[in-house]
């Protein structure tokens, strides 16, 4: 009842738009926020998705003002003259970085839910969706601090992919009952499974230049 209460608190002091009802709960109550997810009836999987996909868009948009405000600072000094693709550069790639991040964490997290299905009998409960994907909402923000210089924008990602870590574990540990030896044991198989992809498609890749080139 007590966890009731609380869980009801959150939801009528957030914000009315989920998305940032979300946010507010992650960054500052993240002990609540998966049970808040799980209780609200405006957040499903396409709103996960949508708010990973805006989100992933702050990676570019701060690379873009970085290269700008360098552009203008050496037009500025040196009468360097710049162009649209010197103010992009870069802007792409981290982009594409994060949307192949997110769909890794996504093929993570339904790995996470049928992974140990032959452990189970017939009547089979699968665990709740989606824990990953919340979990690793403060990894995708961390795009927004790439307007800062290596290594400073690149040790942001990892403390953010880490903490990301310890958010899932919590939620899974609250609502699984997982333990850090479950959890860690998940993370290598999910570690063997994409070094074994990442195999597979290196090996076909090799072969098609082979014969085609």
């Amino acid at each position: 009842m007590e966890q009731a209460n609380k869980i009801n608190s959150i939801e009528t002091t957030a914000f009315a738009n989920p998305w940032l009802n979300l946010l507010e709960d992650i960054f500052f109550r993240p002990h609540y926020a998966f049970e808040s997810f799980l209780n609200r009836e405006d957040m499903g999987s396409k709103e996960i998705w949508k708010l990973h996909i805006l989100l992933s868009l702050l990676a570019p948009l701060s690379k873009i003002c970085s290269n700008l405000i360098k552009a203008v600072y050496s037009f500025i000094l040196d009468k360097i003259s710049f162009s649209i693709s010197d103010i992009t550069s870069g802007s792409f790639t981290i982009w594409i970085f994060y949307i192949v991040a997110i769909f890794a964490i996504r093929f993570a997290d339904i790995f996470r839910v049928y992974y140990k299905r032959w452990d189970r009998t017939v009547n089979w409960d699968p665990p709740i969706p989606w824990v990953l994907m919340i979990g690793f909402i403060p990894f995708t923000t961390s795009g927004l601090f790439f307007f800062l210089p290596t290594p400073f924008n690149i040790g942001i990602m990892l403390l953010s992919f880490i903490y990301s870590l310890n958010l899932s574990y919590q939620a899974l540990q609250n609502i699984s009952n997982w333990s850090a030896q479950e959890f860690l044991s998940y993370l290598l198989q999910v570690a063997i499974f994409f070094t074994v992809i990442g195999l597979i498609l290196t090996f076909t890749y090799n072969i098609y230049r082979t014969i085609f080139q």
